[in-house]
């Protein structure tokens, strides 16, 4: 059991990502669009495969590695960390 949330750890949501500014270079985490040091626009971080969620019974692109067990008492959950598709997924 986790007992202090590591945001790179993946275990219950899916794990922040480091992008690295085409302008200065800096190391930025994936939740911002802008750099922190310089502004400029971030990259988009490309598309993960989509995959099946059991926990949530929905596809995802960014899976947690709830993505694997379904919930203890069997019936899909809602997920706050579903990440769908933006174009139609190829299942792996």
């Amino acid at each position: 059991m986790c007992w202090v949330c590591n945001p790179f750890c993946g275990k219950c949501k899916p794990p922040l990502k480091i992008i690295k500014c085409s302008v200065c270079n800096a190391n930025n985490l994936s939740n911002g669009e802008k750099c922190n040091k310089c502004g400029a626009n971030l990259p988009e971080l490309p598309e993960g495969p989509a995959v099946l969620c059991a926990y949530s019974g929905q596809i995802c692109t960014n899976p947690c590695d709830k993505h694997k067990k379904a919930p203890i008492r069997g019936e899909p959950r809602p997920c706050r960390w579903n990440t769908p598709p933006k174009k139609k997924p190829e299942m792996t």
